[in-house]
């Protein structure tokens, strides 16, 4: 008997459909974890790790308060227990990132609808940045999760005025701060949708009170441990105030993720949804003004995630904006192009079921080719970058006593694989770096091309008009030429050097294989 499309339909309405869903995603990422087992943290990544094992095993690091602490603590408890790299990406970053596709389901479900719903969990299983970033310690999974289940139970108030659900709305968008301060952003566009939706009137209804209530009861324990470890409660604050964005370019890019996520296809599908959204708003302003009912719209709240998220990147952060800051927005992409998948699937079927299912089968299918291969390429390409930072790193784990320290401009990576006390000399003068050597007697040092940081007198990068790129180390009278076509013809790496107060010995790289990275190990003269 042959496929019909109620079985399909059935299938995208019931629980079979999404587990097999959450399976394929689930494979999918486990798939990803084996290939890039051995692949090196990068900075945050590191930083995360180095306030695990920090609070697991002790390793001196000093805290980042613009960091908040519970991605960190779960790691560390897992540490604790013996749990190794790859087993805490698995507990903390692949099932928080399959966590989100079943997230994005039931948003989509409250919003639009079940088929809505799953069609859009679907295709934020196979997003490339989610993809990629399932395989990178880090806590946006979790944050972006706890964000989309909030706006959940946002939806659920706006449509039943329920107090558990007004409650729900605001102890998630706290539990979501806990792993990422962009959190914010959530509780703003609701600030923006209420204000849409009741006027100023909403302050006179208890609900939104309890919305609030909630969160701030959410977000004491997080300030607590704010002044508890930083002396302030609002410790983090600095970091996204004063003049930290003053010179950066207005944060055009982040548009571009608008673009690049979804890709071509499914762009094209949010872009019709989109516009078929505007325009129908516009032509019913003067309806929705009066009708409160009408203003009880689920794809404005939608939109207004989405202006919300761009105009705080462009105005605000500015600069250079990465993939994984603005995850909230996938969700809320995909749901725009679900929905033109729907119409559009409703068009076909009443000329003929078995092609509508065909076509729409077809375009899912470019849709996947794309955003598979596309990951699986930039994983393979990054997977190898600073693998000298962390093979320099554990062979001094490996060669060294606990007490002893370590100078690094890689400060978080090289505290997170050596685990020892590291100080950085990013950007110091000569004369405070032999002051550092003097009264820290630190026991090696590790100098590269891989961190922008390093002073002038210890790593500089030098071209000739033929292409010929020169690296030189001048502290350990040691350099490297480069042809054009990236050989190296000349290889001068002291093993040995010495100053007025000590020796340097290579112990890092092997063999003449230069990955932009030298370490030496300190021998004192006195």
């Amino acid at each position: 008997m042959g496929f019909s499309f109620g079985k399909y339909k059935n299938l995208l309405n019931s629980r079979v459909g999404i587990v097999l869903l959450i399976l394929v995603a689930l494979i999918v990422r486990i798939y990803y974890l084996f290939i890039t087992a051995d692949q090196t943290m990068w900075w945050d990544e590191a930083e995360y790790m180095s306030t695990a094992k920090s609070w697991a095993l002790g390793v001196p690091y000093d805290i980042n308060p613009q960091r908040p602490p519970l991605f960190q603590l779960l790691a560390a408890l897992f540490i604790k227990v013996g749990f190794g790299e790859v087993a805490l990406k698995f507990l903390l970053v692949v099932l928080p990132s399959v966590a989100l596709v079943i997230a994005v389901y039931y948003l989509g479900k409250e919003l639009y609808g079940k088929k809505i719903g799953f069609i859009s969990a679907a295709l934020t299983s196979f997003i490339w940045s989610l993809l990629f970033w399932s395989v990178r310690f880090q806590p946006d999974f979790f944050s972006v999760t706890l964000q989309v289940i909030s706006c959940s139970f946002f939806w659920k108030f706006i449509k039943f005025e329920k107090n558990k659900y007004a409650l729900y709305t605001g102890l998630f968008v706290a539990a979501g701060f806990y792993f990422k301060i962009s959190a914010l952003l959530v509780p703003l566009s609701m600030v923006v949708f209420a204000i849409y939706y009741e006027g100023f009137g909403l302050i006179k209804k208890k609900n939104y009170w309890l919305i609030l209530g909630s969160f701030i009861m959410g977000m004491i324990p997080f300030m607590i441990w704010q002044l508890v470890m930083f002396g302030n409660p609002l410790a983090f604050a600095p970091s996204y105030s004063g003049d930290f964005n003053e010179g950066r370019e207005l944060g055009w890019m982040v548009l571009d993720f608008y673009y690049s996520f979804p890709q071509a296809l499914m762009f094209v599908f949010f872009l019709i949804s989109l516009v078929a959204f505007i325009g129908k708003t516009l032509l019913s302003a003067d309806l929705i003004v009066k009708d409160k009912s009408l203003r009880k719209d689920s794809s404005m709240f939608s939109f207004i995630v989405l202006l919300i998220v761009a105009l705080f990147y462009i105005f605000y952060i500015k600069g250079t904006i990465e993939d994984r800051w603005v995850f909230l927005v996938i969700p809320f992409i995909l749901l725009f192009s679900a929905k033109t998948i729907e119409n559009l699937y409703i068009y076909l079927h009443k000329h003929s079921k078995n092609i509508a299912i065909l076509i729409i089968s077809i375009m899912f299918l470019i849709f996947l080719f794309y955003q598979v291969n596309y990951a699986t390429a930039i994983i393979n390409n990054k997977k190898e970058s600073y693998s000298p930072v962390k093979e320099s790193s554990v062979l001094i784990r490996q060669n060294s006593e606990i007490i002893d320290k370590i100078l690094s401009v890689s400060y978080t990576q090289t505290t997170a694989y050596a685990e020892r006390e590291v100080i950085t000399y990013a950007k110091l003068s000569i004369e405070n770096f032999t002051k550092i050597l003097k009264e820290e007697k630190p026991k090696f040092i590790i100098a590269s091309i891989l961190e922008p940081h390093h002073p002038d007198w210890m790593v500089q990068q030098v071209q000739n008009e033929q292409g010929y790129r020169g690296i030189l180390f001048p502290y350990f009278n040691s350099s490297i030429i480069i042809s054009p076509q990236n050989q190296v013809v000349q290889f001068d790496i002291k093993k040995q050097t010495s100053n007025d107060d000590a020796t340097f010995t290579l112990i890092y790289p092997y063999d003449n294989n230069f990955g932009g990275l030298v370490a030496y190990k300190i021998d004192y003269k006195d």
